[in-house]
């Protein structure tokens, strides 16, 4: 007779048989998909692997760390890190994680490399438009009234402490314009530790996609229609790349005929004009995208353009408020089933 270990070993490889099989059963090597309302927008995350049960627990994890980055960065939330540095503003420095630290500082580097279109220090302007259900305009005199609070060079960043301080009294910070792209990059290095290689994660209007799929196609992303809810204005196919958009119709109001979005200009504290959505495609990371979108729909056309083609690796689409379709160079006969003509 074998001895008594031998039957325990082979008892429990045959459950562990029986378990794999059970999680697994009708895996066919379709995408595992997971959507949650998380960042004020519909989180998406579409993942392939040979495990139903691992990808599973991977894009569970995943979403763990965007809720992670809602729960410390969200403007609105007392309890944030964001919410603590604004309340500390002209008293003291504020100590975060290092994940509010990076991002911060990435802000900052590209507030100074865009020309100030993109600017955290515009938090004091949220209050007064109150985009949302109950949105106002304001007045002229508040804006201008808070307008000296947006310099960059008063948020002030120490490393070594971990801390951050707004210099200022009155000043806030909102990171909504970097917020989503961050996320989803922290979604995609959980699945990359998870061994996930065929993955894609939406955050509203920021999309980063993790190889191809897995019969070796591209992902193919749409570009949402800046007047026209569920249509398209071409279709991208990317591998290992990063893109966001910006548009004017993502929060908007009108009065008295006049549309008033919430991408708002640093230097005016008013909605931004020129146009109607801006597309970023880049091989940086969705935080860098978010940020260079925005940047860019603050700048219009055609600086944003010229800015796009003297930038190393940022390729875009914009649509200027005349509803003509702008293409950059690296982009041209690459984007399938775009609009040639005004929209």
């Amino acid at each position: 007779m074998k001895p008594k270990w031998i039957w325990i070993a082979i008892l429990l490889i045959g459950l562990g048989v029986i378990l794999w099989t059970t999680q697994n059963r009708g895996y066919t090597g379709e995408p595992f998909v997971r959507e949650e309302i998380l960042l004020d927008t519909f989180v998406k995350i579409k993942a392939y692997g040979d495990s139903k049960a691992r990808v599973e627990k991977a894009v569970d994890e995943a979403m763990a760390e965007v809720r992670k980055v809602e729960d410390s960065m969200n403007f609105f939330d007392p309890k944030s890190e964001i919410s603590k540095i604004n309340r500390a503003a002209g008293k003291k420095a504020v100590e975060v994680s290092d994940e509010v630290l990076a991002v911060i500082s990435l802000s900052k580097s590209y507030g100074e490399e865009t020309g100030g279109t993109f600017n955290i220090a515009v938090g004091p302007l949220i209050p007064l438009w109150k985009f949302g259900e109950n949105p106002r305009l304001p007045r002229q005199s508040e804006i201008d009234g808070i307008l000296p609070l947006f310099d960059l060079k008063d948020i002030k960043i120490d490393e070594k402490t971990k801390t951050v301080l707004l210099k200022r009294p009155g000043m806030m910070i909102d990171l909504g314009g970097v917020a989503k792209g961050y996320a989803a990059d922290k979604a995609i290095e959980s699945l990359k530790k998870r061994g996930v290689t065929q993955a894609l994660i939406t955050t509203g209007s920021t999309t980063r996609v993790r190889g191809s799929k897995p019969d070796g196609e591209p992902w193919r992303i749409g570009i949402e229609h800046p007047r026209k809810s569920g249509q398209t204005i071409g279709i991208l196919s990317l591998v290992n790349k990063s893109v966001s958009t910006s548009g004017d119709y993502q929060q908007y109001f009108i009065k008295n005929g006049k549309r008033y979005h919430h991408i708002l200009d640093p230097k005016t504290g008013r909605p931004a004009g020129g146009v109607m959505s801006v597309t970023v495609v880049t091989g940086r990371s969705c935080a860098e995208a978010d940020i260079l979108s925005t940047a860019i729909f603050v700048m219009g056309y055609p600086r944003g353009m010229k800015f796009i083609e003297q930038t190393r690796d940022i390729e875009g689409v914009l649509v200027t408020s005349d509803g003509k379709v702008h293409v950059s160079s690296g982009l041209k006969g690459k984007v399938e089933d775009l609009i040639q003509t005004s929209l």
